[in-house]
């Protein structure tokens, strides 16, 4: 028998890409690794199953009351409660699949996991990703249906609830705080809500359902008056950090070029223009090393050395409370997966500088030096060059034959802001929230101090860069009784208030010596 419905709400928009998305699939395509999801059109999609679960992981972060996210969304495996029978329902909320607008021309990413005992690239941990480029739109249709039946209707206060919370995700989505999909913590999948659209359809009385028949449109404002309270407060701390390089600094592209062997790597931006880029799996890899080495110094641990197998090179990334900050990968050991998602994001940062994409590619096809140098000229990069590399034959003391090679190194550049944000709802209790926040900022004084430089060729003189500020928003989440939001200039943290360093630094010398038994090698 089918279900009795009061009446339904159907959101609709657009969601644009604000950053690069991957939403896996299995295509056929040779030459990359992890694919994107294609439908039977041959379109680029994200799955409603995708996005129906991201959608209800926010809104169990919003709602106190677990109950009532479960009975709209249906309980989930093992969801005990009041309103949960043995059989359990169907959700309430329809997710159609999200097709993309229009076509696209994919780009790939290049992923390599790094030997934490040597710093080179780790044998069988190379691969490729393809990603639906920043300003990639796609087809928002959501419906929510509110029923009759007693056994599964809510009360007036659940469902003012529950409009509640879909007000919250509603103007999450339009303020581009959510994200989609794969490598979300690394850079990829944030997205914007535009043109949203609620129209109400009532189905409880013969002229509602012939208004529907009759396709007559009703806007709803059943989002609006729950919007106008004020938003329950997010456990996040946002770090923003104003910086710029030093020396050259890219990331490698996959495409060599023909004048010049090593490019940097560029990504769309808002469909006609390109610009460097320094993923946020880059950066996220390089602040996780040194977190790496911070823990393994005050715990006195060695790093396992890698033989020839993937599961050796995931057991040198057990290293305590990195797992919970920076993520694990997922792994079968005993039929079980052990993966988790890690609790710090750290968003793509883009050149300020855009380039054309037909600029580009004629950097990218010039023959000869000349050519090459015209072809930056065009593209505004003037201050680019073209810098020559030659492996020394150690016994004859000249170039080694074959092994002459060129980079194209950025220079004068300005780059856009490093945005990290640290999801506090994903930490067990506030011991460990202060203990994360204790070793992540440990990190970022090591990135103030140069010790940690970004990119490719950071043992070669690239790489550097300058802090001139880092601002920290949403301290009051971690109740350390401090102003909510502060600038520090020149990224000094111990401008910080001297009370939140001490409780911080207590709770990281209680974790050390629950990991260890001694406090003596706290790194201070």
């Amino acid at each position: 028998m089918a279900r009795k419905v009061h009446s339904r709400y159907v959101i609709t928009g657009t969601l644009v890409a604000k950053s690069p998305l991957h939403i896996g699939g299995v295509h056929n395509d040779p030459i990359v690794d992890l694919t994107l999801a294609v439908n039977g059109a041959g379109d680029y999609y994200i799955p409603g199953t995708s996005l129906a679960g991201s959608l209800r992981s926010w809104m169990e972060e919003l709602e106190e009351d677990q109950d009532i996210t479960g009975k709209l969304w249906g309980p989930r495996l093992g969801q005990t409660g009041r309103n949960r029978s043995d059989e359990g329902h169907a959700s309430w909320v329809i997710v159609d699949d999200a097709v993309i607008q229009g076509k696209v021309q994919a780009e790939l990413r290049d992923g390599v996991g790094i030997d934490r005992l040597y710093g080179s690239a780790a044998e069988h941990i190379k691969f490729d990703r393809a990603i639906l480029p920043k300003g990639s739109k796609l087809n928002l249709r959501v419906t929510l249906e509110r029923v009759m039946e007693h056994c599964l209707s809510l009360t007036d206060a659940e469902w003012q609830a529950i409009c509640e919370s879909w007000a919250e995700l509603l103007q999450a989505l339009q303020n581009g705080e959510f994200s989609l999909g794969a490598a979300k913590t690394r850079g990829l999948g944030t997205v914007i809500l535009e043109d949203l659209k609620v129209i109400e359809q009532q189905l409880n009385s013969p002229a509602g359902i012939l208004a529907l028949l009759r396709k007559e449109e009703s806007q709803s404002s059943i989002f609006d008056s729950a919007n106008n309270r004020t938003p329950k407060p997010r456990s996040r701390l946002l770090i923003t950090i104003d910086w710029e390089p030093l020396s050259p600094l890219m990331v490698k592209a996959e495409r060599e070029g023909i004048a010049v062997d090593m490019l940097p790597l560029v990504s769309s931006i808002d469909g006609d223009r390109v610009a460097f880029v320094l993923p946020g799996s880059s950066i996220k890899g390089a602040l996780r090393t040194q977190a790496e080495r911070i823990v393994r110094t005050v715990l006195n641990r060695e790093v396992p050395k890698l033989v020839d197998s993937k599961q050796a090179f995931l057991q040198q990334l057990e290293v305590p409370l990195i797992d919970e900050l920076f993520g694990k990968a997922a792994k079968t050991e005993q039929g079980q997966q052990k993966g988790c998602i890690g609790a710090l994001a750290v968003e793509d940062c883009y050149a300020d500088q855009s380039i054309s994409p037909e600029h580009w590619e004629k950097v990218q096809t010039a023959e000869e030096s000349p050519e090459l140098l015209t072809a930056l000229s065009n593209a505004g990069l003037s201050k680019t060059q073209q810098a020559f590399h030659v492996a020394i034959d150690r016994w004859t003391g000249g170039a080694a034959d074959g092994f002459l090679y060129s980079t194209l190194e950025p220079l004068g550049v300005k780059w856009h802001p490093m945005k990290l944000k640290l999801n506090l709802y994903r930490l067990e209790g506030e011991d460990q929230q202060k203990q994360c926040v204790a070793l992540l900022l440990f990190v970022l004084r090591d990135l103030v101090q140069g010790r940690i430089p970004l990119g490719y060729g950071v043992n070669r003189g690239m790489g550097e860069i300058a802090i001139h500020s880092i601002k920290l928003e949403g301290l009051s989440s971690l109740n350390l009784n401090t102003e909510d939001s502060v600038t520090l200039a020149n990224g000094d943290l111990t401008a910080l208030n001297q009370s939140v360093l001490k409780k911080l630094e207590n709770s990281w010398c209680a974790w050390i010596e629950s990991c260890s038994g001694d406090v003596s090698h706290a790194y201070s």
